[in-house]
């Protein structure tokens, strides 16, 4: 079972970024609880309308074989954070200037 807790000493770094080609893309190294001093990258990517995950990846083995590991649970938490909820906005509102700037070329 994947705690609900979000383990916040084991989040070493965080990053909200666009790409136009994706969405929102919320990342993060968070370490492995098997091996402290590893860290794994992890990343969702959310629809820049609905704000709902799309896609979501981790470099770790659980994720790698099952598809499914609790590094994605923990950045998922993360994004109840109001700091990354801010965070998350003020990217959306960028990609979405950004979007209809390229639509008014024509």
């Amino acid at each position: 079972m994947i705690s609900t807790q979000i383990p916040k000493s084991m989040i070493k770094r965080t990053s909200v970024f666009y790409t136009l080609g994706e969405g929102v893309i919320v990342s993060a190294d968070i370490e492995s609880k098997s091996r402290p001093g590893l860290t794994h990258y992890t990343r969702i990517v959310l629809d820049p309308l609905t704000l709902k995950t799309v896609k979501a990846t981790c470099d770790c083995e659980g994720y790698t074989f099952k598809h499914k590991c609790w590094h994605i649970e923990t950045l998922k938490q993360l994004l109840n954070d109001a700091k990354v909820k801010e965070e998350v906005e003020k990217v959306r509102s960028e990609m979405l200037r950004e979007e209809e700037d390229i639509a008014s070329w024509g």
